[in-house]
């Protein structure tokens, strides 16, 4: 293809290959979505900036795909959308009898934006390469840099604006989110220290402000969720190695001591808020209509609404949210709600183990592991909004293991160019 450009002295042919503007429109894709990807520490509206981001990304993803002659999507990458879209419906046909009472549409809408970030991260990553998963690892240490500041100054400060309950939040809604979203930046250090990947230095510097961050949001099934998510990666990388193994993990205690020992004795604020924090169950967990109470109760309307009850009406029977994404999607949303979470859940762990069987690249590990650290956080908070779920379940099913598993042994010692494999088309076949 070549376009023709004249001026009054002459004319000039300049050529613009196909390969040229795959590659071109490629490029701004990724570059739209990464950017995203950094603004995702602000959540403070919805829908949100951050939305428009992936939406625009999407569209560019679909640009790209109309310049190939033949131009397959994955079947994982058909299965989730189709997962979520009845994880939609059902939420819809929940809340339909409730649509004009205040803030129901709104919510469905809000919800609608979440989820397309799932479908938007695989239409988006079935055409990376390892070199791009990579890239997208290293945006998201930054971006939970950058929320992990923002969430430690204000705990220093207690900046109402960074702060919720005299914890750390950001520029994100609240602690508990904000301290799931830190979560797989822990693992993804992990993932570039254990392979000498980039400066040790900045990584571990970038590895201490989020464990920081984590632990100044108080959130205890965030700071519990990471540390199972750290020492699983830090195992199953050095497996083989016990020895290593044992070395490792006592310099991540002693870290861990001088970083607990560093925050209590500059912040009085600190010690009182952990000893309060420092507990299995807080008074909103007890008593009957405490958290643990109202995940018993539910049961019955479970069974008893198979439809669901839809949107913002649990809040109406109780005095919180059910803070449960499983129970949520029965209770909320119907069985068909319940059901295409559960299966969405654990059909990732699923294509995770397959991904990593016919690549071997740990990515598709590091992948799962900081997915499952998120589901832990949700299990007891409302992740329904939270748009980094989304975003690591989009890209565990869109994973395509036939160009990651391309990238792992180049031919001759040459090293692909970080857009040839995406601009091959994509099989599906050879991508189930």
């Amino acid at each position: 293809m070549s376009t023709d450009i004249g001026s009054r002295n002459g004319t000039a042919n300049v050529g613009i290959s196909l390969a040229g503007l795959r590659f071109a429109v490629f490029s701004t894709r990724n570059l739209i979505f990464l950017i995203a990807v950094l603004a995702m520490n602000f959540t403070l509206m919805r829908p949100s900036p951050v939305d428009l981001l992936y939406i625009t990304s999407f569209l560019v993803t679909l640009v790209y795909m109309s310049l190939f002659t033949r131009m397959e999507v994955t079947r994982r990458v058909v299965a989730l959308t189709l997962l979520l879209a009845a994880w939609a419906l059902s939420f819809f046909l929940a809340s339909l009898p409730h649509l004009r009472q205040d803030f129901v549409t709104f919510e469905l809408l809000a919800k609608s934006f979440a989820i397309s970030i799932g479908v938007i991260g695989a239409f988006v990553s079935m055409s990376w390469n390892r070199r791009h998963f990579e890239t997208f690892m290293r945006v998201y240490i930054v971006s939970c840099v950058i929320a992990s500041l923002l969430g430690t100054v204000g705990f220093l400060t207690q900046m109402e604006l960074l702060t919720w309950d005299g914890r750390a939040k950001g520029l994100i809604d609240d602690p508990n989110m904000y301290g799931s979203f830190l979560i797989p930046a822990v693992v993804f250090c992990a993932y570039f220290l254990s392979r000498g990947q980039g400066s040790k230095v900045l990584l571990s510097g970038a590895l201490a402000v989020v464990l920081l961050g984590i632990l100044l949001s108080f959130s205890r099934i965030a700071v519990v969720a990471a540390l199972f998510c750290f020492f699983a990666y830090i195992f199953f990388h050095n497996r083989g190695r016990p020895r290593r193994l044992l070395m490792i993990i006592g310099g991540l205690v002693v870290t861990a001591i001088v970083l607990f020992a560093f925050a209590s004795l500059t912040s009085a604020e600190f010690t009182a808020k952990l000893l309060d924090r420092l507990t299995f169950a807080k008074a909103y967990d007890l008593g009957e209509d405490g958290r643990y109470a109202r995940y018993l109760r539910v049961i019955p309307m479970i069974l008893q609404n198979p439809i669901g009850i839809g949107v913002l009406q649990l809040e109406k029977i109780f005095p919180e949210p059910i803070h449960n994404i499983w129970l949520s999607s029965f209770v909320n949303y119907g069985w068909g709600g319940g059901i295409s979470y559960v299966t969405l859940a654990v059909g990732s762990v699923v294509v995770s183990i397959r991904n990593y069987r016919k690549t071997g690249n740990e990515i598709t590990i590091a992948l799962l592991i900081s997915l499952v650290g998120i589901v832990f956080c949700s299990t007891l908070h409302e992740g329904e909004h939270w748009r980094h779920t989304w975003l690591l379940y989009g890209l565990v099913w869109g994973l395509n293991p036939f160009i990651v598993g391309s990238d792992r042994k180049p031919a001759a010692g040459r090293r692909p160019a970080p857009h040839q494999a995406a601009q091959q088309p994509i099989n599906s076949r050879a991508s189930a």
